[in-house]
């Protein structure tokens, strides 16, 4: 028996009171046909989107038209059920007229799209047979609409392009990233001719924001088989459209090593780039510019000591922040088959720990001392100053048990004459 949460059973009723049809679609489908809890529900339905609406408003539901051109219309459906219900918590449910689709002038948006009405219609022009399948009513149960071959290609590990892949991919050229994407979240291979297509038609990207470019690369590199996405998008010609200046080849085979963690891995994988050509590659990923500068920050790292010493835990946490466990990390990744240098740098991350736990100080900022405090001492406000503030830092980084005010003072009143 196909099982759909409580709460939707009513809206899918709804539609074949009022003799349309409405069908769970998507991934939803092929989540809950895998035994996973899928993280949102999408309704195709044989309703025009203006029908849609009257029906669901007719019977309490609150609705937004979130995509009136496209078909689409957002259904608030409450979780105890009751279309009426203000207060409870609630659903987004994307209810989309069944349709087709056609000219792809941007490679990306339909020029053209006709409401027909027909679930067949809508499961054509889907991108993938495991995500061109859709629930439907029978009887009191429901049953599984599967067109082409979806149930098969789930059972056998399988990504495969609805009908002809060059038409998927010419359609919509994210697509190509999108089979990488899905291959290494569900665990599965692409199928020879779709991957044959993904080759011919690679040069595509460049028809695809970078934004939604960089969404797909962030969801592989943080995916379960991050080594094998990176490895395929590679073989596949599409990585020099995504990061023109290339990877660590190094680095790939180290990104299972690290958390599932866009920066870490992203830094992993540039590990040894010159800073310009990191940048460069980052640039066109359109990443926020904090994350930006993280990356670039654990890249520059590479040029730092590594000695297993309490002072250099200080200088390591005083140049990386909170970067400091994860450039480590992403350094540790490098070295995993040289097993001296990873023996030194899991003592020195040991050490960085340790200093964080005691909230050491390890910057100019941590001092039980400021410019104020030296001004008043008789000391000139300049580049002086700044340069004492600096060896205090160092006694410090030696000895964390000198930065009282006192002992801080007689070190620097050493420096005044």
């Amino acid at each position: 028996m196909i099982s759909v949460p409580a709460f939707l059973i009513p809206l899918l009723s709804l539609f074949n009171a009022h003799g349309e049809r409405a069908y769970p679609v998507g991934g939803c489908v092929r989540d809950t046909l895998m035994g996973v809890p899928p993280h949102d529900w999408d309704v195709a339905v044989t309703s025009s989107p203006e029908a849609t609406m009257e029906i669901c408003r007719a019977s309490g539901y609150r609705v937004i038209p979130t995509g009136l051109k496209h078909g689409t219309v957002t259904v608030l459906v409450p979780h105890s059920g009751d279309p009426a219900d203000r207060e409870g918590s609630y659903e987004l449910i994307e209810c989309t007229t069944c349709r087709t689709e056609g000219g792809y002038t941007d490679g990306r948006h339909p020029d053209e799209v006709s409401f027909t009405g027909r679930i067949e219609d809508d499961l054509s022009r889907r991108d993938f047979t495991v995500n061109a399948m859709a629930f439907m009513p029978d009887g009191e149960d429901l049953a599984v609409l599967d067109l082409f071959g979806g149930q098969d290609d789930l059972q056998n590990g399988i990504i495969r392009a609805v009908g002809d892949p060059d038409t998927r991919f010419a359609e919509d050229a994210l697509r190509l990233m999108r089979a990488v994407r899905f291959a290494v979240k569900l665990g599965f291979v692409i199928e020879e001719n779709t991957c044959a297509a993904i080759n011919r038609r690679a040069a595509g990207l460049a028809r695809i924001s970078r934004e939604r470019i960089s969404d797909e690369f962030q969801k592989i590199l943080v995916s379960p088989e991050p080594e094998r996405g990176v490895r395929m998008l590679t073989d596949l010609g599409l990585l020099p459209h995504i990061l023109p200046h290339g990877i660590s080849p190094e680095g790939m085979g180290a990104l299972s090593s690290l958390p599932a963690d866009f920066t870490a891995r992203a830094a992993c994988l540039l590990w040894g780039q010159a800073a310009d050509k990191a940048d460069e590659n980052l640039a066109g990923l359109r990443l926020p510019n904090a994350e930006r500068k993280d990356i670039l920050a654990i890249i520059c790292s590479a040029a730092m000591e590594i000695k297993a010493t309490p002072r250099k835990a200080r200088e390591w946490r005083h140049y990386k922040g909170d970067l400091t466990l994860t450039a480590l990390a992403v350094r540790r990744a490098h070295i995993r088959n040289r097993p001296e240098e990873a023996g030194e740098l899991d003592a020195l991350a040991e050490l960085v720990k340790s200093s964080i736990a005691r909230n050491e100080p390890v910057c100019i900022s941590d001092l039980d001392i400021n410019g104020k405090d030296l001004i008043a001492l008789g000391f000139k406000p300049g580049r002086l100053l700044q340069d004492i503030l600096c060896d205090l830092l160092e006694v410090v980084w030696n000895d964390p048990a000198k930065n009282f005010r006192e002992k801080l003072i007689q070190e620097a009143l050493k420096r005044k004459y």
